[in-house]
């Protein structure tokens, strides 16, 4: 299971799509799966679910599947959207790991001493593999890293949407402006021909 770890992940009714890659400005980047509320609206393969929380369940893990994913939240409102990105590391299990922290021995420090494997815990993984030889790790990447894309992200968005919102009424109102004064014009032509004939029959 990848989290996806934002305060709107549990309001009901929220779009939430989950993408590969680093996310893009307006749409999730490589979609995997989507919903609208409960029902999914898109899956590009069976592996992929998501839950009531919308974290995304990815099932017979494979090599493939490693690398980043992000999810996001289509929230109502101009620039609201939230998205979070969560990096997958897929470890395949030759030596044997363990789920308790390792103990200092009196072979520390000897050369000659058998090499034991305990660096991976398997203990709390995100992401359920197709068998127990293979546990799975999923790395969040820092907080404070996510809130600088998140804000470089949100700024650029924001700017180019404002520019729309700005530019294209701007654009409309000139052209509005322009037919009005065009409609000026010839009605101020028209009846100067309408005195000048008068005039002229007189």
């Amino acid at each position: 299971m990848l989290p996806c770890r934002s305060e709107a992940a549990n309001q009901k009714g929220v779009e939430v799509c989950w993408g590969r890659g680093e996310p893009s400005l307006f749409t999730c980047h490589n979609a995997v799966i989507g919903s609208s509320g409960q029902r999914i609206s898109y899956r590009k393969s069976y592996r992929f679910s998501l839950l009531s929380s919308s974290s995304l369940t990815i099932s017979s893990s494979q090599p493939s599947d490693a690398g980043f994913y992000h999810c996001r939240l289509q929230l109502p409102g101009l620039f609201n959207d939230q998205t979070f990105s969560v990096h997958l590391i897929i470890i395949d299990s030759r030596p044997v790991f363990s789920s308790e922290p390792s103990k200092r021995s009196d072979d520390e420090g000897n050369l000659n001493a058998p090499q034991t494997t305990t660096d991976y815990i398997t203990e709390g993984s995100d992401v359920t593999g197709g068998a127990t030889t293979e546990p799975m790790m999923a790395v969040v990447q820092p907080i404070q890293q996510q809130e600088r894309v998140n804000t470089l992200q949100m700024f650029v968005g924001n700017t180019v949407r404002t520019s729309f919102v700005v530019f294209i009424p701007a654009l409309l109102l000139a052209a509005a402006y322009r037919v009005w004064r065009l409609k000026q014009s010839w009605e101020t032509d028209r009846r100067m021909d309408q005195s000048e004939e008068g005039s002229s029959s007189a």
